[in-house]
């Protein structure tokens, strides 16, 4: 309901992605961007346009609100096709997708053909940004479900829970003290991960979060731990490091910098056989 709430981060996100595009350029960083393909519409009329019913959620506070519609009619804390586009161009970036409309795939009430419509919505728009239909995608709140839908809508490389009971959450509302702890203290602990193929997807758990609101001796500490797991990395292993282009927008030039810090630090550590070793070549497919 606070529109202002979040106002820094939301308006400082385009600066942080022109940054980090150029981080990632300067460094020869392939990323997935997992973009909510609402995102990607030039307004709400394109969005609405577009958009298909949303899921009959148990939990009604999940659905969407029109409302939001009323409190941000210029779509600027909503809409970003240009940011979706400029990723699209710049060498070594993939769009993936995070859905649609950001749907709950384990909530009750969801069914098969909401993520069958959503997931084409997705590739609809995604594609007209990017020039081809993703094949990538990351689960909202990681709640992995419907996997068999999704290979038959054109994904074929999925983000996972990541390892820890505390991650694999279906409750939509609440986190209790004790699990947003345990997340907390799994940025010191990441683990590398073995990607699994299942039902046509290959799915990638996630390692670690990347906090950049940490002071500066616990992002340090953070470094050191990716540092220490890059270091470790078997050839059948992934180090997938995750965050959201908004953790940096309220303070894009300080937490860049912490981004291109982490960077240095894993290109250090791994193997050399193993540093910026692609998924697969979405550039050439692209």
């Amino acid at each position: 309901p606070d529109v202002d709430a979040y106002r820094s981060n939301l308006e400082g996100t385009p600066d942080a992605v022109a940054r980090m595009l150029e981080l990632f350029v300067e460094h020869d960083v392939h990323a997935t961007w997992a973009t909510v393909g609402a995102l990607a519409c030039e307004d709400w009329d394109d969005y609405f346009a577009r958009a298909p019913d949303a899921p009959r959620y148990v939990d009604r506070s999940l659905a969407f609100d029109p409302r939001w519609a009323d409190r941000d009619p210029g779509g600027a804390q909503h809409f970003a096709p240009r940011l979706v586009e400029a990723i699209a161009q710049t060498p070594g970036q993939e769009v993936g997708t995070h859905t649609f409309g950001h749907i709950f795939y384990r909530e009750p009430g969801v069914m098969k053909r909401d993520v069958a419509a959503d997931t084409a919505a997705a590739a609809d728009i995604l594609a007209r940004r990017s020039g081809y239909t993703p094949c990538s995608l990351v689960f909202p709140r990681n709640q992995v479900q419907f996997v068999d839908v999704l290979a038959a809508g054109g994904i074929s490389v999925a983000r996972s829970e990541a390892p820890g009971w505390w991650w694999q959450r279906t409750a939509a509302v609440t986190q209790s003290q004790l699990v947003r702890g345990l997340r907390l203290m799994s940025t010191f602990r990441p683990r590398n991960v073995q990607p699994a193929a299942t039902d046509r997807v290959c799915m990638l758990p996630a390692s670690t979060f990347v906090r950049f609101n940490l002071p500066e001796p616990a992002f340090d500490a953070s470094c050191r731990a990716v540092a220490a797991q890059a270091r470790r990395l078997r050839d059948d292993e992934s180090l997938h490091v995750w965050f959201h282009p908004h953790n940096l927008g309220d303070d894009p030039v300080r937490k860049v910098a912490r981004l291109e810090r982490m960077i240095s630090a894993i290109r250090d550590a791994a193997p050399p056989e193993a540093q910026w070793r692609a998924f697969r070549d979405f550039t050439a497919a692209a």
